[in-house]
């Protein structure tokens, strides 16, 4: 048989693989309606038409020079490497940067001729037990990055049918940042671009013009505490190094740097889905809250009001203040994190300052005589500090001055191990009670 002729077969055969792969695709996502299902499927399509050990998506972050492995699919027996690749770092790979740029496949088909020109880069796949790979960039809106099939042992020299699987995955991610950021878009405020709300009182909000991410929105610990230790701290920057030890205290790590970044790109990542992949800056080896927008927070107007009471003189702003201040604590500051030995100090400040105006508030409400709202108020703060003998000791006059002598009783009862002696006496001459 002619070379022409077994060309001409080969070339047909290839055909037929080709179609026959794409319709066994199409038929198995056809009534998919989940991205990730399809992102999912679309891996397993390709490993399978290139005969490949595993298929992954690498999205990058080329300002931070961190590359992340999204979604990954595997071949039985092979094991996964998703939770390994999380911070690749990208200076290693600088021809995938420019394959990005001109929108041109990376293919590995040898490592020895690799390594004589970029060394880095095939230690690396050496090192992950990768000899062979094919890979096909994709770019568009915010997402960019690659679809890569490891050990592919047909097709090698043909990335088509990756570029088209590369155009889908690009497409669903898109899609799932879109969905993401139409939930966000349901809790959006009114705000202008440059104003951020922030609340941290009995868990992390973020408000801004674009939506409202909570903390439940933020899946990752060390994203958490990064964002938290940050927005504590909006007005100043910290070195890799202190933030390395404030989100990995008990890890030694080889480098803080690899491993803040990644931190900081997944990060951007989630405040992307309301705007503010701006939010967390680096320069000069350091990060910070952006100075160029307006960060608003539930504890510093809360310490703002409670500052202004102690020389506030003006009844019906005295009022006020302790009333906006007692509704902005809706609880410890970012439960979350409570065990942090960094937050520990500030969230037991934020609650003596509460739980000194609310005692303030409420001496103000028994003096008007309005003692249902000091009843509620004082029980409110209790939940906080249940053995606090002055507010047990409000919260019993209260329900007694109301006529509830009954229950003032019991709840006498019950708070007594905890009330001082002089409040004891107090409740007793005032209510009668034994």
């Amino acid at each position: 048989m002619s070379n022409e002729i077994m060309q001409e077969t080969t070339t047909l055969v290839e055909c037929s693989a080709f179609h026959r792969a794409m319709s066994v695709l199409e038929a198995s996502l056809r009534n998919t309606e989940d991205s990730e299902a399809i992102i999912n499927g679309l891996l397993k399509g390709v490993a399978e038409f290139y005969g490949a050990s595993r298929a992954s998506v690498l999205e990058a972050d080329w300002e931070l020079g961190i590359g992340v492995i999204t979604y990954e699919w595997c071949k039985d027996g092979v094991q996964a490497q998703r939770d390994m690749l999380q911070c690749l770092p990208m200076e290693k790979f600088p021809r995938w940067r420019k394959a990005l740029r001109a929108n041109k496949p990376v293919m590995i088909s040898d490592l020895q001729r690799l390594e004589r020109v970029y060394p880095d880069e095939a230690a690396f796949f050496r090192e992950y037990g990768v000899t062979t790979l094919l890979a096909a960039p994709f770019s568009k809106r915010i997402n960019q990055g690659f679809i890569a099939v490891d050990d592919p042992t047909r097709y090698t020299d043909d990335p088509v049918f990756l570029f088209i699987a590369s155009y889908a995955v690009v497409l669903e991610l898109n899609e799932i940042k879109q969905q993401q950021s139409l939930l966000a878009a349901t809790k959006a405020s009114k705000y202008n671009p440059e104003d951020i709300h922030i609340n941290f009182f009995g868990g992390m909000e973020i408000i801004s013009s674009k939506g409202t991410l909570t903390g439940e929105d933020i899946k990752a610990d060390q994203c958490y505490l990064l964002l938290a230790y940050l927005i504590l701290n909006h007005k100043k920057n910290f070195s890799v190094d202190t933030l390395a030890e404030i989100i990995c205290p008990y890890d030694e790590l080889d480098s803080p740097y690899k491993v803040v970044n990644n931190i900081v790109y997944r990060l951007r990542r989630t405040l992307s889905v309301i705007g503010l992949d701006k939010l967390v800056i680096g320069k000069n080896g350091t990060f910070q809250i952006n100075p160029n927008f307006n960060i608003h927070t539930d504890f510093d107007r809360f310490e703002d009001a409670c500052i202004q009471l102690k020389t506030e003189e003006n009844p019906d702003m005295r009022h006020s203040l302790y009333h906006s201040a007692i509704d902005m604590y809706k609880g410890q500051l970012l439960p979350r994190c409570e065990h942090e030995l960094w937050l520990m100090q500030l969230s037991m400040y934020y609650q003596s300052l509460y739980l000194q105006i609310t005692k303030g508030y409420v001496r103000l409400k028994m003096e008007c005589k309005d003692y249902i709202l000091a009843q509620k108020t004082a029980i409110d703060a209790l939940r906080f500090d249940p053995k606090d003998s002055e507010l047990n000791m409000y919260a019993i006059l209260a329900m007694g001055f109301q006529g509830n002598l009954s229950m003032a009783q019991t709840y006498y009862t019950a708070a007594k191990p905890y009330l001082a002696l002089e409040h004891a006496e107090i409740i007793k001459k005032y209510l009668h009670i034994k």
